[in-house]
């Protein structure tokens, strides 16, 4: 009786309850009256397809919701830079044209770490200028930093390596202990016009093996492809 109640209380379930009602009283009526039985199973039967279409209709508005969620919670929680951070335990990769959006909240956090966690970071040239009108030619808009002087803040711990690439690169990465059996990579392209926080992400584990070590492969090649920065001064000169 209890779920019955709180049945009625939700509106979603009305429509549902009153074909049910139909349904239970076509069935009645077939037995009590046999001159318009078949008549009454018939609609009986049309009342059935009836709820059995919203259910359907029901159903996939749900399944719609669910995705709309997940989709919410893997960009903006699961798949946030902050945990990436907290679970690390040996390395740390990102990569983008800026990072500023991703890695500045955490700058204390990313100075802080234990000096046995490597942490990557490869960015775009941001001193080059063709660097940016290749950018914004591809993907319709400028980075957010115009040089790499933010980056100085990084530039004495040893723990952290950055590196520049003179092209735009069509992804970001958040990746971490990418080289241990617990490794966990996110990944989004960027959209045309688009600000990176409107790109879905790709949240990768070694549970989907195929995919992972693809991405895997291509941090390390983008990493190879990279200058250090800042760059590294002859010897003998101040």
């Amino acid at each position: 009786m209890k779920r019955f109640r709180a049945a009625l209380k939700n509106k979603s379930n009305w429509p549902s309850l009153v074909t049910l009602a139909l349904i239970l009283a076509c069935s009645l009526f077939s037995f009590w009256d046999t001159r318009f039985s078949e008549q009454a199973r018939s609609a009986a039967f049309a009342l059935v397809a009836v709820e059995f279409f919203i259910m359907l209709v029901v159903h996939l508005e749900e399944v719609k919701d669910s995705r709309t969620e997940s989709m919410r919670l893997r960009k903006w929680e699961i798949s946030s830079t902050g945990q990436i951070i907290a679970e690390a335990e040996k390395e740390l990769f990102f990569s983008g044209w800026t990072l500023i959006g991703r890695i500045a909240p955490y700058q204390e956090e990313l100075l802080a770490m234990e000096s046995n966690i490597r942490i990557r970071m490869l960015i775009a040239n941001l001193n080059n200028e063709a660097v940016h009108s290749g950018i914004k030619n591809t993907f319709g808009r400028s980075p957010k930093l115009k040089s790499l002087d933010y980056f100085n803040c990084f530039a004495a711990k040893q723990n952290i390596e950055i590196r520049t690439v003179n092209f735009p690169m069509a992804m970001f990465i958040n990746a971490r202990d990418i080289h241990t059996r617990n490794g966990r990579l996110t990944v989004a392209y960027q959209d045309f016009g688009e600000d990176d926080y409107d790109s879905p992400l790709i949240e990768l584990t070694r549970t989907e093996a195929d995919w992972y070590d693809h991405y895997k492969s291509q941090i390390e090649l983008l990493w190879a492809q990279g200058t250090p920065w800042p760059p590294p001064t002859k010897e003998g000169t101040p």
